[in-house]
């Protein structure tokens, strides 16, 4: 999954944690942050701090990978399916 705006993001985090049935307070004591921060991530408030939301995210089970936008991925090449067909 792609995100592109801090909205992106929040729209996430409460749909996980709704999937999860976690309340507010719930995912808050896990993350180990306050349920009035919960919210404001929640709403894309400005002033969150980054760190907390990695925190957060890898409480929910996300994982973040950096791309660089300016250089055009690769596609994947799975070897092994190369490997399959010319063997066949």
């Amino acid at each position: 999954m792609q995100t592109q705006s801090v909205m992106e993001v929040a729209v996430v985090v409460r749909a996980r944690r709704k999937q999860r049935g976690w309340s507010q307070q719930e995912l808050a004591r896990r993350a180990g942050v306050g349920r009035d921060w919960i919210i404001r991530l929640e709403k894309a408030k400005p002033g969150v701090e980054f760190g907390l939301v990695m925190r957060t995210l890898r409480e929910l089970g996300f994982a973040i990978r950096l791309e660089d936008a300016a250089v055009p991925t690769a596609p994947v090449i799975d070897l092994n399916e190369i490997l399959n067909n010319t063997q066949s």
